[in-house]
């Protein structure tokens, strides 16, 4: 909470579609809970300069998202693809890195509520489906190498932060409908008594799905009790969430040709549960503010996965829990030129994540019972000096995260990873005119292994996903070094925005192939997790924002995305080798699944009679298939995908219409390779079809004052 303040990267801000806003300026002077962003105290910058960009509550209510993936989708360089076949377990792509809920991809983005991590320690993975989204008074979004916010941080970091009660009670009730029996309720409660302010709220939702045998219901509640003040603050956060999901997976191209709402797999599910707890305090003593969070955390899945006929179904359970600690400083002193920024920090946690995974069908049994008691402690110190114009800014962190490995099936087997790491940033940012700033920053960070990875990274034992780990050789940590460049312009209602950025990297970890004795019978995903030596990720990102008289606006972003492999003679597993082919990745190849373009325009005008109208266009570049990251085959078009909404307030109520994939667009938002055993086990793209159109209706009453 209060310690990842201390962050700050935010020395240069940009803004999120019409009603973006500077994400340094509009902090107030004593928020400091939860936030990721440079507060406004009084204080030199003390942060150091990148792209950032803050989402309030009511810019997120606007398009009615689903989960925090859809909330970011209009920002640059933001993309997001469904390989499980839901809504709810999509996967979001910034800067050629990934934020995911799919266990077993690489992760390189950190997520954070109200400052504290929910990656999971098991393999870093992201459930939005968990994420109090309804809940959130803004969403803060760091771009680039968030060195100082710790493993995960590759491609950036996002922070939710969520509401509290302030001033006079208030209350919030909503309903929604809408396509494939979709229902939705929220209702939330907030407000101060006797200095403590409190915020409560809850809500459920369910979807029957648009594909076959397919559903979700969710349901979460959340508390925030505390006592803030100018000086001293001390928190209570209490949040429950459970998600169940059927899912459909990718379909064979001969089957989503003809029919893609089908489901060949029914039965898949992921059954997820969540518990979240944290304590947060500070205290302004010996010349600046102290600040403190304790927390605990418990995930509990069960997943299911039916396979082809000729490979075992596989069932796993996994267990995560989590106690952490964090602990900061930082000096409040008048700015100006001469001013010193000085901030130190570190925490700790202590994870236990366990994993069962049985086969079923064919060949049952017990295949996988392992344990990782997972420990991390770091430490940073920050400094920024004013120098007329300019802000020069630097900071370090040190990460040691160590990963037992614990096999409960055969304890000769266990073994321990040690990772350690000093990872530095450092900037510049020049106030060049009235309301024009540029800036200039470099840094570092890493990410270690996750648990799976670590589990399947022997070649001579190449693991059929997800169902067989193992202690295996250890990997080298993905190290990602940033430059990055930008610069902003304010002028009455316009905002723009620019950046440019390289970010090369050492180690990534993808999955290699088996080898010619292992080749699985079947069509089951056999290998095992390496480092590739060097990959790249480097690109451009515009925004531009417009407020016009009469509550009109305009937005609009651009980014132009080029990620790499800067290494070659690398063969990476595809299924396409069944059949004879290769997947040797030269330098120049792209990754897969990341767009080489995006571009977003829209905007909301003013009708008559208080209507208001909100239209949006995404553009999704072309991207190369997973299996193909030798780009020896067709990449997945571009496409342009629509949204509209129509709303009006009637005193304390609202109500408003939302139809998304206006146009119902039909194209593929994931691909891959695989055998289709019902058709003699020929080699076939496997597609996920996109969601077609539908429409939602939402009506909400406020109770007593704004919140």
């Amino acid at each position: 909470m209060a310690p990842l303040a201390a962050v700050l990267l935010s020395a240069t801000a940009t803004t999120s579609r019409a009603q973006g806003r500077d994400s340094v300026a509009t902090l107030p002077a004593v928020e400091v809970v939860g936030s990721v962003l440079a507060p406004v105290v009084s204080a030199a910058g003390s942060g150091v300069p990148a792209r950032s960009a803050v989402l309030g509550a009511d810019e997120l209510r606007v398009w009615q998202p689903r989960h925090l993936g859809e909330a970011l989708a209009a920002q640059p360089g933001v993309s997001l693809y469904d390989d499980l076949g839901s809504p709810y377990k999509t996967t979001l792509v910034t800067r050629g890195f990934t934020a995911s809920p799919v266990v077993g991809l690489p992760q390189g983005v950190s997520v954070l509520l109200d400052g504290v991590p929910v990656n999971e320690p098991d393999a870093g993975q992201v459930n939005f489906d968990l994420l109090p989204l309804a809940h959130v008074r803004r969403v803060e979004v760091l771009s680039g190498t968030a060195s100082l916010l710790g493993p995960y941080s590759l491609g950036g970091a996002v922070n939710l932060v969520t509401r509290r009660g302030e001033g006079s009670d208030w209350g919030e009730i909503e309903v929604a409908g809408g396509s494939r029996e979709r229902y939705a309720a929220q209702a939330a409660a907030a407000g101060e008594a006797r200095g403590w302010q409190y915020f409560a709220g809850g809500g459920y939702e369910r979807e029957a799905g648009w594909r076959q045998l397919t559903s979700a219901r969710l349901g979460s509640a959340l508390l925030n009790v505390g006592r803030f003040g100018p000086s001293a603050g001390l928190g209570l956060q209490a949040f429950a969430a459970t998600s169940y999901a059927e899912t459909a997976g990718s379909l064979p191209a001969s089957t989503y040709a003809v029919r893609p709402d089908s489901n060949l797999s029914a039965g898949d599910f992921e059954d997820l549960r969540q518990l979240h707890l944290a304590v947060t305090g500070y205290r302004t003593f010996g010349g600046g503010r102290g600040s403190f969070t304790l927390y605990h955390r418990r995930h509990r899945a069960e997943r299911f996965n039916v396979n082809q006929v000729n490979d075992p179904d596989v069932r796993g359970f996994a267990d995560n829990r989590t106690v952490g600690a964090l602990a900061d400083w930082r000096t409040v002193r008048a700015a100006g030129p001469g001013a010193l920024g000085l901030r130190v920090g570190g925490g700790g946690s202590a994870s236990r994540s366990g994993i069962r995974i049985l086969a079923e069908r064919l060949d049952p049994g017990l295949t996988t019972d392992v344990a990782s008691p997972i420990r991390k402690l770091d430490a940073y110190a920050l400094a920024d000096y004013r120098l007329g114009v300019a802000t020069l800014s630097g900071g370090v962190r040190y990460d040691v995260v160590r990963v037992p490995f614990r096999n409960r099936l055969d304890p000769s087997r266990d073994t321990t990873s040690t990772f350690r790491r000093l990872s530095p940033r450092a900037g510049v940012s020049v106030a060049v005119a009235r309301g024009a700033s540029l800036y200039l920053s470099a840094g570092q960070s890493f990410r270690a292994p996750a648990v799976i990875e670590l589990a399947c990274a022997d070649p001579e034992e190449p693991c059929p996903l997800p169902f067989a780990l193992g202690d295996d050789p250890p990997l080298a940590p993905v190290v990602a070094t940033t430059y990055e460049a930008g610069g902003r312009w304010a002028r009455g209602g316009l905002l723009l925005s620019a950046s440019a950025y390289r970010t090369d990297v050492r180690d990534d970890i993808f999955l290699f192939p088996y080898g010619d004795e292992d080749e699985p019978a079947g069509s089951t995903i056999d290998g095992y997790f390496g480092n590739v030596r060097r990959t790249r990720r480097a690109g451009v990102e515009l925004a531009a924002n417009v407020t016009l008289p009469g509550a009109h606006a305009l937005y609009a972003s651009y980014a132009l995305t080029r990620a790499t492999f800067r290494t070659g003679d690398v063969e990476i597993f595809s299924i396409r080798e069944a059949e004879g082919g290769e997947n040797v990745v030269e330098p120049g190849d792209r990754l897969p699944l990341v767009p080489d373009r995006t571009l977003v325009l829209g905007g909301t005008v003013m009708l008559p009679a208080a209507v208001r109208l909100g239209a949006e266009g995404r553009y999704t570049g072309r991207r190369w298939l997973r299996g193909d990251e030798a780009n020896e085959t067709a990449p997945l078009p571009g496409v342009w995908v629509a949204d509209l909404r129509l709303g009006r307030e009637f005193g304390a109520w609202a109500v408003e219409g939302i139809v998304r994939n206006l146009l119902d667009r039909r194209y593929a938002t994931f691909g891959t390779f695989n055998l289709n055993q019902g058709a003699g086990d020929a080699l076939e793209r496997f597609l996920t079809p996109a969601q077609p159109r539908s429409v939602q209706l939402v009506l909400r009453r406020r109770l007593g004052a704004d919140g």
